[in-house]
């Protein structure tokens, strides 16, 4: 009680400027976007949001630049937004670390080397999807690509969501990864990027 008439009655803390932003405890997911081969390529994104629920239900997700996957959203403005399982961590290096884009990267066989892979959509779309994942989220692009410097934002309609049929209850679907976890795990830095693989 004490505490709460020292906060009423204008207690004021010693604030002191730091340096690094806060770190956040974000769910972790991987956007499946098709390429215009008809491949699908897969990143490891953690800035997504629903940020509206009437008339439409709207998500705002943010695409780092330069990679496959923002390639792929900016010709069709689609994709498939899959929540991350905890069992999906050891994947972090593969989704998250590389870009197809770059020579000589496959994250589909390093994703099954890793006993993951990739399996057709089915009703969700004509991506890959992640097996295991949480939901899946079809979302489509409203309006420009926001700048945001080093990424571009997207507002998007969520158009479809899709659960496994064989994991109806919520602790036969597991727990959602989260970057907390990954952080604790030696999988992401402090910065929020991968780690180098070992």
């Amino acid at each position: 009680m004490a505490c709460l008439a020292a906060f009423v009655l204008g207690w004021s803390p010693a604030l002191v400027p730091v340096e690094a932003p806060p770190l956040l405890n974000s769910p972790v997911f991987s956007l499946a976007t098709l390429g215009a081969d008809g491949r699908t390529s897969m990143n490891m994104l953690t800035y997504a949001t629903p940020i509206s629920v009437r008339p439409e239900r709207l998500w705002a997700i943010s695409l780092f630049r330069d990679t496959q996957s923002h390639a792929n959203w900016q010709r069709l403005g689609t994709g498939v937004l899959q929540q991350l399982s905890a069992a999906h961590a050891p994947l972090t290096s593969a989704l998250g670390g590389t870009s197809s884009a770059d020579e000589g990267v496959d994250k589909a066989a390093a994703c099954a080397v890793l006993g993951w892979e990739w399996a057709e959509g089915g009703e969700c779309g004509e991506e890959q999807l992640l097996p295991g994942c949480l939901t899946y989220i079809r979302l489509v692009q409203q309006g420009e690509l926001i700048d945001a410097g080093g990424h571009e934002v997207a507002i998007c309609k969520l158009e479809r969501t899709f659960g496994q049929a064989e994991a109806d209850e919520p602790a036969a679907r597991g727990l959602a990864l989260s970057t907390a976890e990954l952080r604790r795990a030696g999988l992401v830095t402090a910065a929020g990027r991968a780690a180098p693989a070992p």
